[in-house]
């Protein structure tokens, strides 16, 4: 099962992919499961407050949501949209401060929350895949970094 495809560019050529747990078994995609909780939501529910504090993360099984910043006025601004395949929450769960930004329900659809003591029993499980976890967070971290303004070069 792979959840996660970034892909560089747009285009049909061949680009650099960064993918999140490619090549895991059905045993291992199973732990995982096993160690997170399913989240079931419909469109314009609240996923996460900014504000909050959470530890947790959360992979993206269906559906798609928007990142809401609020603005110096107050005014709510959508930062980002997040589809199957993809992250969200992996800040806080780095560093356990509180949520930088909301994430609120486009569509109906599916996460699975994987909070920090959900990954050290998966790492106390199996070492080399909480090391693949980390790593592939990694790499979204950066592709996300490295492609929003005023960083893009």
């Amino acid at each position: 099962m792979q959840y996660f495809d970034y892909q560089t560019d747009k285009s049909d050529s061949d680009s650099e992919k960064i993918t999140f747990l490619e090549g895991l078994s059905p045993g291992e995609w199973s732990k995982i499961i096993r160690n997170a909780r399913s989240i079931p939501f419909k469109p314009g529910d609240l996923l996460l407050k900014a504000g909050e504090a959470d530890d947790a993360l959360y992979i993206m099984v269906s559906g798609e949501v928007e990142v809401i910043g609020t603005n110096g006025f107050g005014f709510e601004n959508r930062i980002a949209q997040i589809g199957e395949g993809s992250v969200f929450g992996e800040l806080a769960f780095f560093d356990n401060q509180p949520r930088s930004a909301s994430i609120r329900a486009i569509s109906e659809g599916e996460v699975l929350r994987i909070s920090r003591q959900g990954f050290e029993q998966i790492a106390a499980w199996n070492p080399k895949l909480a090391q693949q976890f980390l790593l592939d967070l990694g790499r979204i971290l950066a592709f996300r970094f490295r492609n929003e303004l005023p960083y893009k070069i």
